[in-house]
């Protein structure tokens, strides 16, 4: 399943940020609902994948420097999300594999592709 975001991460959710609580809950509750949305835009299957790979693309329309570490610790509500729809059994590290990449695009996008591993 490919998912698009077009956006990166909220900055919100990065582990730079020292914010009260509240926004912090708010951007994660935010980004979870929005990956559940649109997984079940594409359709939820009958089960849940028990591995996974997942790859995860940042697509950046500018040229700031950004920490890719950041960016993929910015992705944990997101990720909390495909398990929370059914997509995922499971996050934990024996489950899941993840390849990350950082690129330059015409427009922001966080592409991530969900593949199952048997």
């Amino acid at each position: 399943m490919k998912i698009e975001l077009q956006h990166l991460p909220d900055k919100d959710l990065s582990p730079n940020k020292r914010f009260h609580h509240m926004p912090v809950y708010l951007a994660k509750r935010s980004a979870k609902y929005e990956m559940m949305w649109l997984v079940m835009e594409q359709g939820v299957p009958k089960e849940p994948m028990r591995k996974a790979k997942i790859d995860i693309t940042f697509v950046a329309s500018d040229k700031i420097r950004r920490d890719l570490d950041n960016l993929f610790s910015s992705m944990k509500a997101y990720i909390d999300g495909l398990v929370e729809v059914g997509l995922l059994w499971d996050d934990s590290a024996d489950r899941v594999t993840y390849t990350i990449r950082y690129e330059l695009g015409e427009k922001p996008n966080t592409i991530i592709k969900v593949t199952h591993v048997k």
